[in-house]
């Protein structure tokens, strides 16, 4: 009876409004991602599988692959891309997409998971310009934005590195983000913004002389161990809170974690002389490194930086010294003592 009353209240209400009552549909079995099947490509752009090698999972997409610049002071910002490097497949996508986008993209994860190798690559692969630039609590607004200096008796204006990265229409990675004091970021609001640009407010001239508006193909990309909002593990000394207003303007979010065994060992033995059984084991003891610290019974992980260096040492040392001097004497005596175990219960 009730289902009737409504029914009837509906048509009242859509001859009223001139307009037929809508129908109800069942909801879809799979959820759209709204990718479109074809993928039309423009002057400039190929389909993103033609670059990378694969397909990602929420479906082909046109990329814009960036002719090389004539500047030669830009051009040799454009990174080379590492041969034996092991692609994250769906991470790397998601940047891929949110530079196509447009997006300021935030990237987090683990020690060691390749946040900053995989911006690198993408910009290699994609032959844009690259300028990376590394926070510290100490850091100040003039070498990111730029100061006035003596040259030849005169004073000029020389620009930061985020203004060499606007004017040249590079890819600027801004890597462990939240070491750097919050009142920093929040000269970058205006950059974060849709349609953002540059205001030197210390720059010498008018407003049209401190205005920079970013050059094609200009991206922020902010990557680091938390999200901004604190550490609350003790495993990231110096991490603080970044301002709400800041951390609200990220408009693509990728969240990177430490690559698949099977990854792991090909990177070990592309980069070192172990054999694969050998790297095999030496990914297992990283796999109870990492879990014990994840559960807050060390406080120290194992990246695949420290298991390429602990592999290469082996190339001097015997496998148990070369693990002593490229990671356990970074530890406290208890923590050691474990990790000392986790190597005795795989290679013994």
């Amino acid at each position: 009876m009730a289902t009737d009353v409504n029914d009837k209240v509906a048509k009242a209400i859509a001859a009223h409004l001139g307009k037929a009552p809508a129908i109800p549909t069942a909801a879809p079995a799979t959820v759209d991602r709204g990718v479109p099947k074809e993928v039309v490509l423009k002057t400039g752009q190929l389909l993103f599988s033609k670059v990378f090698g694969y397909k990602p999972t929420f479906g082909d997409f046109a990329v814009t692959m960036s002719a090389t610049p004539t500047d030669a002071e830009i051009a040799r910002l454009i990174p080379s891309a590492d041969a034996d490097y092991v692609i994250q497949k769906d991470e790397a996508a998601l940047l891929v997409a949110g530079l196509e986008d447009g997006d300021k993209t935030l990237i987090t994860g683990p020690t060691g998971s390749g946040k900053s190798s995989l911006v690198k690559y993408v910009c290699a692969k994609l032959n844009r310009p690259f300028i990376r630039i590394n926070m510290s609590g100490d850091v100040e607004s003039a070498s990111l934005f730029g100061t006035l200096v003596v040259r030849g008796g005169a004073t000029v204006w020389e620009d930061g590195a985020i203004t060499e990265a606007v004017k040249y229409g590079a890819v600027c990675l801004v890597d462990e983000w939240e070491l750097m004091p919050s009142e920093i970021a929040m000269g970058m609001q205006n950059l974060l913004e849709e349609d953002g640009f540059l205001y030197l407010k210390e720059k010498p001239g008018t407003s049209a002389d401190r205005t920079t508006i970013p050059a094609t193909g200009f991206r922020l990309v902010f990557a680091g161990n938390t999200v901004g909002q604190g550490d609350t593990t003790g495993a990231f000394s110096g991490v603080g809170v970044q301002n709400t207003a800041t951390i609200d303007r990220f408009t693509n979010t990728v969240r990177i974690n430490y690559l698949s065994q099977n990854h792991e060992i090909n990177i070990i033995t592309s980069k070192s002389n172990v054999t694969k059984e050998v790297a095999k084991n030496m990914v297992r003891v990283a796999a109870l490194v990492r879990n014990a610290y994840e559960q807050g019974k060390i406080g120290l992980t194992m990246s695949p930086r420290t298991l390429i260096n602990w592999a290469r040492k082996c190339d001097r040392y015997d496998m148990q010294y070369a693990l002593q001097v490229s990671f356990i004497e970074k530890m406290n005596p208890d923590d050691a003592k474990t990790t000392q175990e986790f190597y005795t219960k795989v290679f013994a």
